[in-house]
């Protein structure tokens, strides 16, 4: 900025130098100076309030109305609002496990209930059929093939239920009538005949035995004998008739060890010996 200097001389000999035009100006000057400082005032006071001129770990007092301040009460309060919704997701995690506990726990029971309820069907059966055992009438004295049956497997032997899978499980009783102490021993084979494709054909039960289980075909009787296993039948075959016999190890098998039946007389639940329909055969 320049400055015109202007030189006086007056009568005594002084001279006398002064900027030229501050006399006219001087009034302005100020008040920009002035209006200037205000200013500069007025925006330090805004960003002073605005937060950008407050510290960082100022807290209090003027703080609170800062945009700073502003934003860390909405930084808190999303902080809290975040912790809320994870505490509601834990509650509902644990509820869902909960739920998850219960279905398991009723499938569970469900499970227990169906294997019950099949269990009492096959312990009424052999109530029934061991009173008739335990009071022959007109049997004579030697071993006899005293019941079969033959019913459909509703559950597995976890109590779970079968879908679709073609199970059945067989009964046998053996009785010797007034045998006193002394055992019988011997073997039994169970032929089912039957359509296969269209064609006739019969299979040995132990050729349809669940490949879990053990095939065993002998027996040891002192007064009676149960024996029960499982059939799974090809999705082809048709059975229409079964044919039971029983082998002694010693002495001469009699006639009445060997018996033949329809097999449409089975039905889901397993029938007493009385309720089947049936032929004794020689061999």
């Amino acid at each position: 900025m320049s400055m015109n200097l202007e030189y006086k001389f007056e009568n005594r000999g002084t001279v006398q130098v002064r900027p030229v035009g501050c006399s006219v100006k001087r009034n302005a000057c100020w008040y920009i100076m002035i209006a200037t400082g205000v200013l500069l005032l007025a925006l330090a006071g805004w960003l002073f309030f605005s937060g950008y001129l407050t510290p960082a770990s100022a807290t209090g007092g003027i703080h609170a109305v800062t945009l700073r301040g502003k934003m860390d009460e909405q930084e808190k309060l999303i902080t809290q609002q975040v912790t809320t919704i994870r505490e509601l997701e834990g509650k509902l995690a644990s509820a869902k496990r909960g739920e998850d506990v219960q279905v398991a726990a009723n499938a569970e029971l469900n499970r227990k209930f169906a294997a019950a309820e099949a269990d009492l069907t096959v312990q009424r059966d052999k109530l029934a059929l061991y009173e008739e055992i335990l009071s022959p009438d007109g049997l004579e004295q030697g071993l006899h093939l005293q019941h079969f049956a033959v019913k459909e497997r509703l559950v597995d032997n976890d109590g779970k239920r079968l879908n679709g899978q073609r199970l059945y499980q067989y009964h046998l009783v053996l009785a010797h009538i007034r045998g006193g102490d002394t055992a019988v021993k011997g073997t039994y084979s169970i032929i089912i005949s039957g359509k296969q494709d269209g064609k006739a054909a019969s299979v040995p039960h132990k050729d349809v035995t669940p490949a879990d289980e053990k095939v065993s075909a002998a027996f040891d009787v002192k007064h009676y004998q149960s024996l029960e296993g499982n059939l799974v039948f090809p999705k082809d075959f048709v059975p229409e008739s079964v044919k039971v016999k029983v082998t002694l190890d010693s002495g001469e098998t009699p006639e009445r060890l060997t018996k033949s039946y329809d097999w449409s007389t089975f039905s889901k639940i397993s029938a007493t010996a009385t309720d089947l329909t049936v032929s004794t055969t020689k061999e």
